[in-house]
């Protein structure tokens, strides 16, 4: 309301705006000059100011409904009498509700004494304040002559034609006013918006009423046409659009802009059949950018992925950004997939460049979601679920990627919304416990510590492991959430442990991406740490190489230099599976490697893990060896040189009550 509001406040012509109740908000200055309302003050209602009950109910309309309508009024100043045109049109919010009325005046007395004087009869009048009457073109369908009236030498010089009318029609418009000429009966007058056909490309637009009146025959005797300029009109209606339709960050249409292209694309399909496509993006991390680099950074990366997208798709698709992080795409006239996944490629190649802002340079990943409705029996407003399940199928693949919809993912998607809230319902039940798996050091042949892993004491199912609800993990929500159960409730054991004297070394816990984008990871762990009263050399923090390499790097390597500097041991886990660098091993504080299970087990991969435990030797690191499940992989890892190995040869992991009792026994041992 508050930029409508400055609108018409600075508004170059008469303007109002009215409230959604009828009461005057704001006035322009020639409103004011003009004293076209002299006795109402902003506060009262506008109704006061009309001419006849006829005309409180088109205002009541406008308010209810948004039909747009017209008024003439008289009003004499100083002994002269003017004519004034005033049109209600509704101003509408993003979600289409109307929240006010504007009101332009616009004085036609020239035009209307124009066409008083030139007038034949009642119906050419009334067409003729219709258009404000700046050019009248009639044509005796008997005898061909031709008459033209007005006040528009340049109407009269480019609206004139000899047969065919299309040939005024700006030829980007010609086939849509053949559709509306085609469309018209006799006898009905039929109004047109178009640009005219100028030799110097002068931008005019014009509208015309056009009929053909019948004689005593019943056969058409006239053919009567008028013409009014209505650029300024359509530049005032643009700069109005500009307020209500665009997004003011990206310049982008917005939400309300798109939703009414979305329902031309929707009638054209019904009508015609036509194909049309809807893709659906997200910006991958986007609360990441702006908590850690800050929100100019977040209004850069928005108006630099406006511009690609504005690059990316065709000058007349329409690209939107419907809120936040989300935009929209609608292609129109497609013929098959191909027509939509061409111009999505483009797009992914443009996100590849890195944007620059303060000095710094990052880069920007979208998940991007499309589906195409080309089937006449099905609900086209059901491409928006289709688009956002392939959109959320995007995400729950690691994001940084496109997938086009296929009816299958429904099912799929069904599922995974029910395991998510199931996992939902169980950490408000406290349904999550942990198991410890012990990390044997193979020099002192003794227990070095335990891995803390999360398991789901299902009430029907039993105890699941974290393939069983996975998809929780790749939520960021849930993720948080269940990282933080797992620090907590790990904490509280070890200082159970530690009151009853159990020798337990470290327990190590997975940290995930989700925990460390508070950007206070560090300083949280060692509040934790001494709330429980837990040294920091009692805890492991284990990352994985795709938290290392991920987004915001440098975020994860500011939190885990801080921890370790306070005592905490920091261990890469899962060596060998990411995308790490020597490199990043260097540039890391880094004291475990962890080589994934899957080399271990795989005699075929022994050059790699002698080649890990080789490296990490020399780079002072421990390296710890995964899945370790007989003697056999047991004896080849010591002859390397391995430092600590877990796995199923020594024990599964198992519940807290039984640590005690597994290292007495292995000590013992």
């Amino acid at each position: 309301m508050a930029s409508f509001e400055a609108f018409v406040a600075h508004a170059p012509f008469a303007a109002a705006l009215i409230d959604r109740s009828g009461r005057l908000v704001a006035v322009s200055p020639e409103w004011r000059d003009e004293a076209l309302t002299p006795d109402l003050q902003p506060g009262e209602a506008f109704a006061r100011c009309l001419m006849n009950l006829e005309d409180v109910e088109s205002l009541e309309r406008c308010l209810a409904s948004g039909e747009a309508f017209s008024r003439y009024r008289a009003q004499v100043s100083d002994g002269v009498q003017r004519i004034w045109r005033s049109e209600f049109a509704a101003c509408r919010s993003d979600e289409g509700v109307i929240f006010a009325v504007m009101v332009t005046a616009r004085d036609v007395t020239g035009y209307a004494q124009t066409a008083l004087r030139a007038e034949r009869n009642e119906q050419r009048l009334k067409l003729a304040l219709a258009l404000d009457d700046l050019m009248v073109r009639e044509v005796d369908l008997k005898t061909g002559e031709v008459y033209v009236s007005g006040t528009c030498p340049e109407l009269e010089k480019w609206c004139l034609f000899d047969r065919d009318p299309l040939e005024i029609v700006h030829e980007d418009d010609r086939e849509r006013m053949a559709q509306i000429m085609r469309a018209r009966r006799d006898g009905e007058a039929a109004v047109f918006e178009f640009r005219l056909n100028r030799d110097d490309g002068v931008e005019t637009w014009v509208r015309s009423v056009g009929k053909r009146f019948l004689g005593a025959d019943g056969k058409p005797e006239r053919l009567v046409n008028l013409f009014k300029d209505i650029t300024d009109r359509r530049r005032q209606t643009e700069a109005v659009e500009n307020l209500a339709f665009r997004d003011p960050l990206t310049g982008l249409p917005n939400r309300a802009y798109f939703q009414r292209k979305f329902q031309e694309a929707v009638d054209a399909s019904e009508m015609v059949g036509e194909i049309f496509g809807l893709i659906m993006i997200d910006v991958d991390h986007f609360k990441d950018i702006n908590d850690t680099l800050g929100h100019d950074a977040g209004d850069a990366l928005l108006r630099r992925l406006a511009d690609v997208l504005r690059h990316a798709f065709r000058s007349g698709d329409t690209v939107a950004r419907l809120g936040g992080d989300e935009f929209a795409v609608i292609l129109r006239g497609l013929h098959g997939e191909g027509d939509m996944l061409r111009p999505i490629k483009s797009l992914q190649d443009l996100l590849r460049q890195p944007i620059q802002h303060g000095g710094r340079s990052f880069s920007v990943s979208a998940s991007i979601g499309a589906a195409l409705h080309g089937d006449p029996d099905a609900d086209p407003h059901h491409i928006f679920k289709n688009a956002d399940i392939a959109l959320y199928r995007a995400k729950d693949e690691g994001r940084n990627r496109s997938i086009l919809f296929d009816p299958s993912m429904r099912s799929a998607l069904e599922q995974r919304l029910e395991l998510l809230r199931d996992v939902r319902a169980a950490i408000e039940a406290d349904e999550f416990i942990l198991y410890y798996q012990p990390v044997i050091d193979l020099e002192s042949g003794s227990v070095a510590g335990f891995e803390a892993l999360m398991r789901w004491a299902h009430p029907e199912q039993g105890v699941l492991t974290p393939d069983r609800f996975m998809a929780a993990f790749e939520d960021q929500d849930l993720s948080l959430k269940l990282g933080e159960v797992a620090f907590e409730t790990a904490l509280k054991q070890m200082r159970d442990w530690l009151d009853a004297g159990i020798e337990f070394g470290r327990v190590a816990v997975n940290i995930s991406a989700a925990q460390f984008r508070s950007g206070r990871l560090a300083e949280e762990v060692q509040e934790r740490l001494a709330r429980w009263g837990v040294p920091c050399d009692r805890l492991t923090i284990e990352v994985t190489e795709t938290v290392y390499m991920g987004w915001a790097s440098d975020v994860v390597s500011d939190t885990v230099r801080k921890l370790h500097a306070a005592g905490v041991m920091i261990a890469l886990d899962d060596f060998g599976t990411g995308y790490a660098s020597l490199a990043n091993l260097r540039q890391f504080p880094i004291d475990r490697l962890k080589i994934d299970k899957g080399f271990v087990q795989n005699a075929e991969d022994a050059a790699i893990v002698k080649a890990v435990i080789t490296l990490g030797s020399s780079m002072g690191m421990k390296v710890v060896a995964e899945g370790v499940e007989d003697r056999e992989q047991l004896d080849a890892l010591a002859a390397y040189g391995c430092d600590q190995v877990q796995g199923y040869h020594f024990s599964r992991p198992m519940p807290p009550e039984r640590v005690p009792g597994f290292v007495d026994g292995f000590s013992a041992g």
